[in-house]
């Protein structure tokens, strides 16, 4: 094994744990099909093109050895990095949804935005979740005292059956 076939592992074990994460939140309904759908397709994609004689002549121009070997590497690498780009932006537009944010407008954002700082700012400026009251049903912020829709107490039961009171 050559030495830049030692160091895609680095990344490529990076982009591995990246990925395992991410699906993880899939069990949650989070990330969307597509997404997981696109990402698995993204290793097998890129594995074939750096196998295949362009892909090889590529990184023969790019001062690497064109050996197959080297090349199923970058091809492994390359795919896992896409893939775990993808779910991750499948996870923004999971979330933003459930945050009942602007999904389309988050993914775009976090595509369009270079070094990954389109997926910081969606994490710094995500809304918290919002819950239902637990009187009327109506989204609320999580950890709020009162319902701002019908005025009951989040806390106890007590405010909950004041309000059932009051609807009598």
């Amino acid at each position: 094994m050559t030495q830049q076939s030692a160091l895609l592992l680095i990344p490529f074990f990076g982009g591995l744990l990246v990925a395992a994460v991410l699906l993880g939140t899939a069990t949650r309904n989070i990330l969307p099909r597509s997404a997981m759908a696109i990402a698995a397709l993204a290793i097998p994609i890129w594995v074939v093109y750096f196998a295949s004689s362009q892909g090889r002549s590529l990184l023969a121009s790019q001062g690497f050895l064109g050996t197959m070997p080297e090349a199923l590497w970058f091809g492994l690498t390359f795919g896992v990095f896409t893939a775990a780009f993808f779910l991750a932006l499948g996870y923004i537009y999971g979330d933003a949804k459930r945050r009942r944010l602007p999904a389309w407008a988050w993914v775009i954002a976090a595509f369009l935005i270079p070094n990954f700082i389109g997926f910081i700012l969606y994490f710094v400026f995500r809304a918290p979740l919002l819950g239902p009251c637990r009187s009327c049903g109506k989204p609320i912020r999580g950890g709020e005292a009162f319902c701002s829709h019908c005025g009951c107490s989040q806390g106890s039961s007590v405010g909950r059956m004041a309000a059932d009171n009051r609807t009598i």
